[in-house]
């Protein structure tokens, strides 16, 4: 069975906020942008919640997309590389470690893209190896996080700020 390593990536406003009028896309910058793809481009498979799914514009993926959600989402024009599942975290992970492209060797790079309750269910659940932190210093909007609470676990490796965001990089901290 091949190992999953999990990269989890979210953009929140100054307050900590995840959403502008309803979608991450309002707390955005060309740069959070472009190391978003570059992330993406390093992955094998993106993980999004069902909220995500009906939120966000996932019509079209570069790499699998997979959707955790106990109702069925309907993107249009459908994604033909969607699939979705009525697990649990942990069900997915064990799920994808013995179906994933099993004849490949080497782990499975998971890019986790959830909004912030299912982040923070994986986060609990011990599930995310890294985690890519966008903070944008001049917005706020809604659906607010504590920062402290989803990094606690993690070890800060990286800071890095570009006006008008803070790139933060951190790793899941071994016991």
């Amino acid at each position: 069975m091949r190992s999953v390593i999990t990269t989890a990536n979210l953009i929140v406003g100054a307050d900590g906020s995840t959403t502008l009028a309803g979608s991450s896309i309002g707390l955005s910058t060309d740069e959070d942008r472009r190391r978003f793809h570059e992330l993406r481009s390093k992955n094998d498979l993106i993980l999004i919640g069902g909220n995500t799914a009906r939120r966000e514009p996932y019509k079209r993926t570069p790499i699998p997309l997979y959707i955790l959600t106990h109702t069925k989402v309907r993107l249009q024009p459908k994604n033909q590389l969607v699939k979705q599942f009525a697990l649990s975290p942990a069900e997915m992970i064990n799920e994808l470690k013995s179906s994933f492209n099993p004849d490949q060797s080497g782990p499975i790079n998971l890019l986790v893209e959830a909004g912030a309750a299912l982040l923070k269910q994986m986060i609990e659940a011990g599930l995310i190896d890294h985690l890519y932190l966008t903070v944008n210093l001049e917005k706020t909007g809604d659906n607010s996080i504590s920062i402290s609470d989803l990094t606690n676990s993690f070890e800060l490796i990286s800071r890095e700020n570009i006006a008008p965001c803070e790139f933060l990089y951190y790793k899941k901290l071994t016991k």
